[in-house]
């Protein structure tokens, strides 16, 4: 079942994360570094407030909508989200006085707009994914990353720059979210109960002190290269990050949006044994989708920027992308994995705790780093700020619940991107590191390697689910043979 609704779920997220590439690449013809910059600050101070506002809704939807298919949390995200929209809206004064000094206030406005409609799809979205809903997760997500493309390039070309391209997204979020494809299964919203609503108190808003550290940290590394070396070092390093997490986070987010609510599920019907099977399962998932791509993004870099990214930034973010794809390599291992302990323990405050030890560590190295070494040094900040915090990931899920690690499966995923490694820097060897036909070469030689090499060591069972797919249409042609012999 894991597997089947993990390439559902890759379904739903490639789409989205393919256009969401290509919007990067757009903008980077159409905007200065500078210009991208303005943009990547708005987006990160939405991401603040949402994380600070918005995110103890999200995962306590997460954590109890899955449990079973009877719960109808609708009614208490609707009310929650309302209650918490007239705080944001009742403090959106303050904010815009404690950061007019430093920030354009349309700006400002615009990233808390985009903080709210965001927050809200997330939310919808969170609903279809704990009610193992993905065709209409899917289609609303689809729906909504094409019309952030459209309105996005239909600003930029009005003449709107990096504001009327916040407020064009922002807007996306709003009418994605609104799209009439129903979050439940038709039946009638259940009556909202007061327990459900202490629930989501107790066990979320602990998370949103560390979803706020999550989110500073997350966004830290971009405000500090803007306000160190400004906004046009921002706006290379905020491609680089952008393409990183286009490929990566999206991946894993995606094995996390089809693992999750089945972790959960199994672990209330069936308990812990049965559950580790399946975060067996995952983990081994996990770093089979996403280790080759970080690889492959790794190793092909210059070239991937000389065909996909404006000349503004096509010196400096091949420096930057292999290192920021190292680090979200090692971020969303523990994103979608090892914290996943502190949820089904419902340890929050043991995420708190993680969030705000890797926030103080990357605020110390980003600031002496990004200080001493400039657009470089932040990304190396970056990857030893992830590191750092896997370990402690890791540390701190043994006191929750803990984590399986399948050692032999891991292994088989090394080797295979050992051997995507290879084959992708022979093939730029032989042809090259700019052009169209360089970047086909070293994409198709590294997916080939690693392909074949995963069929053959069966990684994820890729072997054994191709075969069971196979079989009747195997056995159909010799039956055929046989009769027509």
């Amino acid at each position: 079942m894991l597997n089947r609704s993990v390439f559902m779920y890759l379904c739903a997220y490639m789409a989205p994360a393919a256009i969401g590439f290509l919007a990067v690449a757009l903008y980077t013809h159409l905007l200065s570094p500078a210009e991208y910059g303005e943009y990547i600050i708005g987006m990160s101070v939405a991401g603040l407030v949402g994380a600070l506002f918005f995110t103890w809704i999200r995962l306590s939807i997460l954590r109890y909508q899955a449990t079973s298919a009877a719960i109808d949390l609708r009614g208490t995200a609707i009310v929650t989200y309302g209650a918490t929209t007239l705080v944001v809206a009742v403090l959106a004064p303050l904010l815009l006085l404690v950061l007019r000094p430093g920030m354009d206030a349309r700006m400002l406005a615009a990233a808390i707009f985009m903080a709210l409609t965001m927050s809200a799809f997330d939310i919808g979205q969170e609903l279809r994914r704990a009610k193992l809903q993905p065709a209409r997760f899917t289609l609303v997500a689809v729906l909504r990353s094409s019309l952030g493309f459209a309105f996005g390039f239909a600003a930029i070309k009005l003449g709107g720059g990096s504001l009327g391209l916040l407020v064009a997204v922002a807007a996306s979020f709003l009418i994605g979210g609104l799209f009439k494809t129903g979050i439940g299964t038709g039946a009638p919203m259940q009556w909202i109960e007061r327990d459900h609503i202490a629930q989501f108190v107790r066990y979320g808003l602990p998370l949103s002190i560390g979803g706020l550290s999550f989110a500073l940290y997350s966004a830290g590394d971009r405000l500090v290269v803007a306000y160190l070396l400004g906004p046009e070092a921002a706006g290379l390093y905020g491609v680089s990050a952008d393409l990183a997490r286009q490929f990566i986070v999206i991946l894993a987010a995606s094995c996390a949006s089809a693992a999750f609510p089945v972790v959960f599920r199994t672990l209330a019907s069936e308990g812990p044994a049965s559950a580790r099977a399946r975060l067996n399962e995952n983990a081994e998932l996990l770093l089979a989708v996403i280790a080759p791509v970080a690889v492959w993004l790794a190793v092909s870099a210059d070239v991937f920027a000389s065909v996909m990214l404006g000349p503004q930034f096509r010196a400096g973010v091949p420096l930057l992308l292999p290192l920021l794809v190292t680090a979200r390599l090692f971020g969303a291992f523990n994103q979608f994995y090892l914290q996943l302990s502190f949820q089904i323990a419902e340890r929050p405050l043991l995420q708190v705790l993680e969030d705000t030890l890797i926030l103080v560590v990357g605020v110390v190295f980003m600031a002496v780093l990004a200080y001493e070494f400039g657009l470089v040094g932040a990304a190396i900040a970056t990857v030893l700020t992830e590191a750092t915090g896997l370990l402690i990931g890791w540390v701190l899920s043994r006191r929750a619940f803990a984590m399986p690690f399948p050692a032999a499966r891991l292994v088989r995923v090394l080797a295979a991107t050992v051997a995507l490694a290879a084959a992708a820097s022979g093939a730029k060897l032989m042809v090259g590191n700019s052009g169209l036909l360089a970047l086909g070469a070293v994409f198709l030689a590294g997916a080939l390697a690693y392909g074949g090499t995963a069929y053959a060591l069966d990684i994820a069972h890729v072997r054994s689910s191709l075969t069971a797919l196979l079989r009747p249409y195997l056995a159909g042609s010799r039956a055929r043979a046989l009769v027509r012999g």
